[in-house]
């Protein structure tokens, strides 16, 4: 057991003791407190230095600790994420710490990294709303989750009770009208049947992008699709939660488009229902969507113009047809199931999200007026399923 050693020094009290390293036994000095009438003598700094001796003498203190969070994070926990969580998980956490942390974190090492230091990162980042700062807080207490696990640290972890500036600003994402639907899937189809396809199973089926991709003919049987799989990129995985297998009902109007594209479809059941060139290749849908999508809606924006222009120096304003992603179809899915009056665990189990919460707080919205003008659409075809 060692005791270190107590000194003065430049009107402070000063710790000299043995710290354990990644490089063995450490000589190491830090300051504890001021010289005066709170801390005026050698034994009232005595509790403050086992903060330090502490550790040490109990042998709890791991080697590994002495490892500056930045190494830890690039070294151990990213290539664990990468193992370990989804492709597309990865490259998101990679670029929380390369844009917001790495020139934060500094060289201060795991065991010394304490809330204060978690509160004054959180301070220094700025231009970020209160979401992406809670994100940012949750991956560095994933960081010291994976070091406790690893057995690196103990104790309680140093990002619990880090709060994040600004409040919460309800979640309101684009979402597309049923008219609007109707009239994207109709431009689309006059170029590209296979896009309007695309376009129809994520306003009536509510897949993620990355479902779409992984489907396959034989996930179809005319009634239902069945989510098996998701493709990010080049990678072909699970999908993104347990939750998220199951099967969607397909409504007549989907059943129609489905029937209509498998038709003119090549390949056998383990055919990709929207191929690419190659038909054991999925669709890039973000191809799709520079390719054919966006200048196509953009041409048929420029014939509206065109055509609104009936005098000489006259601007006409023209309902411009615009495309908001492939998620807003999913939220738009759940906000017209609600608006008629579906049970939100309906729309959860055709989600497939793990937590009704999610679903309430981020997907079903209050549609405006004109798009309840035309809910009687979606409730006509929910009637005949």
């Amino acid at each position: 057991m060692q005791y270190g050693q107590i000194f003065k020094k430049n009107g402070s009290w000063t710790l000299r003791y043995w710290d354990i390293t990644m490089e063995g036994k450490v000589r190491k000095s830090v300051k504890l407190a001021r010289i005066g009438p709170d801390y005026p003598s050698r034994s009232s700094v005595a509790t403050l230095a086992e903060k330090y001796l502490s550790p040490v003498n109990s042998s709890q203190l791991q080697a590994e600790s002495s490892m500056p969070v930045s190494q830890f994070i690039k070294d151990y926990y990213l290539p664990h994420v990468k193992k370990e969580l989804r492709p597309s998980t990865y490259v998101d956490y990679k670029t929380i710490y390369n844009t917001h942390l790495k020139d934060h974190l500094g060289t201060i090492r795991l065991r010394d990294f304490r809330t204060l230091h978690g509160q004054k990162i959180m301070r220094s980042i700025t231009g970020n709303g209160h979401n992406s700062l809670l994100r940012i807080k949750s991956f560095l207490s994933g960081v010291f989750k994976h070091a406790k696990r690893e057995g690196f640290l103990d104790g309680l972890n140093p990002m619990q009770d880090v709060s994040v500036p600004g409040r919460p600003k309800k979640f309101k994402g684009e979402t597309y009208t049923l008219d609007e639907i109707q009239e994207i899937i109709e431009i689309i189809y006059k170029y590209d049947r296979q896009a309007s396809a695309v376009i129809a199973v994520a306003a009536f089926a509510g897949l993620r992008s990355s479902e779409i991709r992984g489907l396959r003919w034989s996930d179809y049987d005319g009634q239902t699709l069945t989510i098996r799989r998701s493709i990010w990129r080049t990678h072909v995985g699970e999908t993104k939660t347990e939750a998220s297998e199951g099967s969607v009902p397909v409504l007549p109007v989907l059943k129609k488009v489905l029937d209509d594209h498998q038709t003119r479809a090549k390949g056998g059941p383990d055919a990709y229902i929207f191929s690419g060139e190659r038909l054991n290749r999925p669709l890039n849908l973000a191809n799709l969507v520079r390719r054919v999508i966006i200048p196509k809606l953009e041409e048929e924006n420029s014939k509206r113009w065109d055509e609104a222009q009936t005098e000489p120096g006259v601007t006409v304003m023209i309902e411009r047809v615009r495309f908001k992603g492939f998620h807003a179809f999913r939220r738009s899915l759940a906000t017209n199931l609600y608006s008629c009056g579906v049970s939100p665990k309906v729309i959860q189990a055709i989600l497939r999200h793990s937590d009704i919460g999610t679903t309430l707080a981020y997907y079903v919205g209050v549609p405006d007026d004109e798009a309840r003008s035309a809910l009687n659409k979606i409730e006509e075809w929910l009637s005949v399923v």
